[in-house]
């Protein structure tokens, strides 16, 4: 059996990848994280959300969990955690309204590619100026 458990300190990542790649589109408050335990799946992580009728029907805002496979997911460096979620992040369309981007519709690896570089000079940046 598959358990599901909150994971803050991804979210907080999360947060953190959002700024620094500026992914301005995303509502950060809206994403949430989960760890699962007991998968099989030789996925990293998946993305998940639901209709928009879903969401009108329960008053509610678009919002996105993301659950990252900890067998998988945990072993790996920082750099490959953090190009996961980017990944991860790059489903999410412009309109944050509750819909995924498949694959296929982008060129996932070299949009993380593209902002992997954007994270580091924003980070050289914040190193820069806390001198």
């Amino acid at each position: 059996m598959i358990v599901y458990r909150p994971a803050p300190d991804l979210e907080e990542r999360v947060r953190e990848i959002v700024k620094l790649a500026g992914l301005n589109y995303v509502d950060a408050k809206r994403v949430k994280c989960v760890r699962s335990y007991g998968s099989r799946g030789r996925v990293y992580a998946r993305i998940h959300s639901a209709s928009k009728a879903f969401f009108t029907g329960l008053g509610m805002k678009p919002a996105y969990v993301i659950e990252f496979i900890s067998e998988n997911f945990d072993k790996l460096s920082q750099a490959e955690q953090e190009k996961i979620i980017l990944h991860e992040l790059l489903h999410i369309p412009k309109s944050f309204g509750g819909g995924l981007i498949s694959h296929g519709r982008i060129n996932f690896d070299k949009e993380v590619k593209i902002l992997r570089k954007i994270i580091k000079s924003q980070s050289k940046l914040c190193m820069d100026s806390s001198k």
